[in-house]
C-alpha cells in the first residue's frame, strides 16, 4: 500500500510540475492576488487569535470551575469543562485556533483522541476576525452583514455541537496528572508567538497556492457559476470575494461555514495528530454549511438589512474622462437608486 502511495505522490508531483509549466502565467497572477489576500485580510484578522489559541491551548482551567461548569458542558456538548476553550476560540478565533487549541488539549494529555476528533467536527468556524473585518468590512463594506454572518457561524456551531452530543455521547475525561501547572508565562507567550506565527506561514502558504489553482480555472472556465463554485469550494477568501457581489448574505454564510478545501487541509495539518475521519469531517461540514445558511436566514427574517455588495480588493483602476450623456445617464441612474432605497423593501 505504501508503494502505490509513493507512486501516487509521483505521479501527483509530475502532474502538478506540467500543469504549473503551462498555466504558469495565470497561476502567478493567482498567487499574486493570493498574496494580497494574506497582507490585507488574513494576517491582520486571524494572527492575534492565533497566538491566543496557541497560549489558551498552554494553560488550564481552575479546577473548581471545571467542578461547577462540568454538569452542564457534558449536558449540552458532551464535553468535560476543561475542553471549552477549544469551542470557545473555535467561535471566535477562526478557522486555525480551534483547530489548534484541540491539538493542544490532546497533545497535553487533556483529552483523548476520540473526543479530541469529534470536537473537530464542530470547532472549525470562520472567526469572528475573518467574518466581521475580513468579509463583512473588507468585501461587503458593511460590518452590520459580518455580524451577521458571524452569528449565523457560531449558533449554527453550537448547533452541530449538540448533533455530536447525540450521536457520540460523553466524552471521555483524563485525569489532570499529565497536564504541567507550572508552565512559565513569559516561556508560554515565546513559544505561543512562534506557534502562531508558524500557523500563520503555513495558512498563507495554502492560500496562495489555492489561490493560484483557483486562477487557472477563472482563465479557462467559461461559466461564471462554474467558476464561482470551485473558488467557493476551493479556497474561502476568493471564493467569498468572488460573490460577494452576486450571492445572498445566507449564500455567503454557508460558504464560511463550509471552509474551503485550503481551510481544511490547514486543519489537518495543525491537529495531524489527532486523526480525522474524513467521510465524516465532510459530512459535519456540509451539515454545518446548511446549519449556517438557515441560521441566517431566520436572523433576516427578524433583523432585516440592506445587502452592499462591493468589493474593494484590488479595485479597478478609474478611467476619468467627461461626457455629457454619460452623466445624464448616471444622474438617472442615481435617481432611481434613491428611489429604490426609499421604497423601504430590505434586500438581503
Amino acid at each position: 500500500m505504501k508503494i502505490k502511495n509513493g507512486y501516487f505522490i509521483l505521479g501527483a508531483g509530475i502532474c502538478l510540475f506540467a500543469a504549473l509549466s503551462i498555466f504558469s502565467q495565470a497561476f502567478a497572477s493567482g498567487v499574486s492576488k493570493g498574496l494580497d489576500y494574506c497582507v490585507k485580510l488574513l494576517i491582520p484578522s486571524v494572527f492575534p487569535f492565533l497566538i491566543a489559541a496557541s497560549l489558551t491551548g498552554r494553560g488550564s482551567v481552575p479546577e473548581f470551575l471545571c467542578k461547577i461548569l462540568n454538569p452542564v458542558t457534558k449536558l449540552i456538548f458532551g464535553l468535560p469543562a476543561r475542553c471549552m476553550p477549544a469551542v470557545i476560540l473555535s467561535l471566535f478565533g477562526g478557522y486555525l485556533s480551534g483547530a489548534k487549541t484541540v491539538q493542544s488539549l490532546y497533545a497535553n494529555g487533556i483529552t483523548d483522541r476520540q473526543t479530541a476528533e469529534r470536537m473537530m467536527f464542530f470547532c472549525v468556524n470562520a472567526g469572528l476576525g475573518f467574518s466581521v473585518n475580513a468579509v463583512g468590512s473588507g468585501m461587503l463594506d458593511s460590518r452590520y452583514a459580518g455580524k451577521v454572518i458571524f452569528s449565523s457561524l457560531c449558533i449554527s456551531s453550537l448547533i452541530i455541537g449538540l448533533a455530536c452530543r447525540l450521536f457520540f455521547g460523553v466524552g471521555t475525561e483524563i485525569p489532570r496528572r499529565n497536564v504541567s501547572l507550572h508552565t512559565d508565562l513569559a516561556s508560554a507567550v515565546t513559544e505561543s508567538v512562534s506557534s502562531g506565527g508558524a500557523a500563520m506561514l503555513n495558512a498563507c502558504a495554502f492560500t496562495v497556492a489555492f489561490s493560484g489553482i483557483c486562477a487557472v480555472f477563472d482563465r479557462y472556465i467559461p461559466h461564471p457559476l462554474l467558476k464561482n463554485i470551485l473558488s467557493c469550494l476551493l479556497e474561502v477568501t476568493k471564493g467569498c470575494a468572488d460573490i460577494s457581489t452576486t450571492a445572498s448574505l445566507p449564500v455567503i454564510a454557508a460558504v464560511c461555514a463550509f471552509g474551503g478545501v485550503c481551510v481544511h487541509f490547514q486543519v489537518f495539518s495543525s491537529a495531524k495528530d489527532i486523526g480525522i475521519n474524513l467521510p465524516r469531517f465532510y459530512i459535519f461540514r456540509l451539515l454545518n454549511s446548511a446549519a449556517a445558511y438557515a441560521v441566517c436566514r431566520l436572523i433576516l427574517f427578524f433583523f432585516p438589512a440592506v445587502h452592499p455588495v462591493s468589493v474593494i480588493i484590488n479595485p479597478p483602476e478609474a478611467v476619468f474622462s467627461f461626457s455629457a450623456p454619460a452623466a445624464v445617464s448616471l444622474l438617472f441612474l442615481c435617481a432611481l437608486l434613491i428611489l429604490d432605497l426609499d421604497n423601504g423593501e430590505k434586500i438581503c
